[in-house]
């Protein structure tokens, strides 16, 4: 007679139970199918029932499977609380993050903190735009959403917010010229038409030099002096300086950095990463950065 649930075993249970599927299951622990497989078959031998109902196209939980699904997270949740009052990571497994290009500025002050507390989980980056991100959530192709724009979602939470400025290359006279050479992101992004209408508002000519959907490709081309920016004010480094309204330039609007989560029970790996994200950015020794909705 069965006298202890295996919690190796219930965590495929319930990786199969959240996915419906024995493929998706793998991905999410890191494993092949057929070890999946294996798993829920001594599970189902152990209790001497059926847990899923199987056909060619879906996995669904059998009566006694609803059942050992509430307990089975209940342990699983109370196993993970344990090791972790004792100062042991036990989470492991794989978290999908989708990131906005202006959000990933952001990641590395958040990862070394994660792979330190959780070293057992792989992070999977995406980097899309906002409503990309948003849509990739809602498709259960992304764990974690880390976007600059809600794109009329609710559910996000703001994690950060700092002021937003223009930057222009230490030594360039780019800021100087008339119309004024801008590198910013393509069209959808709310920081690109903030900017446009600041600068417009102000009476200032600008024209576009350099547009591009990645953050990499627009500081290229600022660094190099060419052109003028807008980056969260944290983010200016060393090789640029800030251009105020002394200078012509406007003030722009709040940066946000707004985090997102799918619905439904939400695996430890996915949950652990959003509580270090926010938890980096409520860390007061940390330097203040900015947020509003953009790309």
């Amino acid at each position: 007679m069965l006298t202890t649930l295996d919690l190796d075993l219930l965590r495929t249970f319930v990786a199969v139970a959240e996915t419906r599927h024995f493929t998706r299951a793998s991905e999410r622990l890191n494993c092949v199918q057929s070890a999946v497989s294996m798993q829920i078959k001594r599970l189902e031998t152990a209790l001497d029932t059926r847990l899923f109902e199987r056909s060619r196209r879906h996995v669904r939980l059998t009566g006694e499977g609803e059942v050992l699904l509430g307990y089975a997270r209940r342990m699983l949740r109370m196993n993970e609380e344990a090791l972790v009052s004792i100062g042991r990571p036990s989470v492991h497994g794989r978290v999908r993050l989708a990131a906005t290009d202006n959000s990933m500025l952001f990641v590395p002050d958040v990862l070394p903190g994660f792979a330190r507390d959780y070293p057992l989980v792989e992070v999977e980056f995406g980097c899309v735009r906002s409503w990309e991100a948003l849509e990739s959530l809602e498709a259960g192709e992304a764990d974690i959403a880390l976007v600059t724009q809600c794109c009329d979602r609710d559910g996000g939470r703001t994690v950060h917010a700092e002021p937003l400025v223009w930057a222009v290359a230490r030594g360039s006279c780019a800021h100087e010229l008339d119309p004024v050479p801008l590198a910013i992101f393509a069209p959808g992004c709310i920081y690109r038409e903030a900017a446009l209408m600041a600068l417009e508002a102000a009476g200032r000519r600008w024209r576009h030099a350099y547009s591009s959907p990645s953050r990499a490709g627009l500081d290229a081309a600022c660094e190099a002096g060419l052109a003028v920016t807008i980056l969260p004010a944290s983010r200016v480094g060393p090789n640029l300086k800030v251009l105020d309204e002394n200078a012509g330039f406007p003030a722009l609007p709040t940066f946000e950095l707004m985090l997102f989560q799918g619905t439904g029970e939400i695996p430890p790996p996915a949950r652990a990463l959003a509580d270090v994200i926010a938890g980096a950015f409520e860390t007061p020794e940390k330097p203040q950065k900015s947020a509003s909705r953009s790309v």
